[in-house]
């Protein structure tokens, strides 16, 4: 039997890594304005950062990240209380990473993946890693593949970022919302038909019913139940318009605990029982 090989295209990739150091700056701490031909990653652990820049000028807090562009001209100041501060320099060729050249709050996961990164860096680059330098030198003996997993390490992050946070994601509008409201959104999108519940929710993106209720109605002006459901009535005019499926089987495909139950809703979200529906469509398309 001939199986087919298929290639893996990239989406983005880590060309090069200039420096990984995770800082515990004093409360005098500060740099002079400054570009460097290389994205610099940002991230505060704790404290807070005063960022001057030319795409951004603002606080950076704790569990922030912001990247600059190549030569975009940034300095740093500790804002108040002494931060803790990741900084990782690196050359990358893919999606722009311009999206995240303001102040993004990261998720305990994308934070997991950042530590993983510092942990890999320090096989990696010989100490000190807690110092500035412009040429961080490597370890003579490294673990197996340990250059090449600090890569996947940062791509991995950045696919996660461009997933999470990227331009495709919704908009606030200028209102504050966790982003991880977005990811559920994204999510409930590809899986409305299934029949998922509050508490699988809830576990599946780290929250318990009341903030994930709370905050989605914050975010999207919509409860769950009606998101869902208004997502489940749109795919089954779709199915009654352009498909010859049964009722019943639209009803069972879209997950209604029954054809009664699935008809009452539909006549209560469009005043059209399901056969009343598709015959007036049918005669509106002849």
């Amino acid at each position: 039997m001939d199986f087919a090989i298929k290639n893996l295209s990239y989406a983005l990739e880590v060309t090069g890594v200039v420096n990984v150091h995770f800082f515990d700056f004093d409360e005098s701490f500060a740099t002079t304005l400054d570009g460097h031909p290389f994205y610099e990653l940002i991230f505060v652990a704790s404290g807070a950062l005063s960022i001057t820049a030319e795409k951004f000028s603002g606080f950076l807090e704790k569990d922030m990240l912001l990247i600059h562009s190549p030569n975009e001209k940034h300095a740093l100041q500790a804002a108040g209380k002494a931060p803790s501060v990741i900084i990782i320099g690196f050359t990358y060729e893919g999606e722009s990473l311009s999206p995240f050249s303001r102040p993004v709050k990261l998720r305990e996961g994308e934070i997991k993946k950042l530590a993983e990164i510092v942990k890999e860096a320090r096989n990696v680059f010989a100490p000190p890693h807690n110092i500035p330098t412009h040429n961080m030198k490597k370890n003579r003996n490294q673990p197996y593949g340990a250059e090449q997993l600090l890569k996947i390490l940062i791509e991995y992050f950045l696919i996660s970022l461009q997933r999470d946070y990227g331009p495709d994601r919704p908009q606030s509008d200028g209102v504050k919302h966790t982003f991880s409201v977005y990811e559920i959104v994204e999510y409930l999108k590809t899986k409305y038909k299934e029949k998922i519940t509050l508490n699988e929710l809830a576990f599946l993106f780290g929250t318990n019913r009341t903030t994930l209720c709370r905050e989605f109605k914050e975010a999207t002006g919509k409860t769950v139940a009606d998101f869902v459901a208004e997502k489940r009535l749109e795919e089954a005019k779709r199915r009654i318009v352009t498909t010859s499926a049964t009722f019943t089987e639209i009803s069972a495909a879209l997950h209604f605990d029954s054809i009664h139950y699935f008809t009452r809703f539909f006549k209560k979200k469009t005043g059209l029982t399901p056969k009343e529906y598709r015959r007036k469509n049918a005669q509106g398309a002849s």
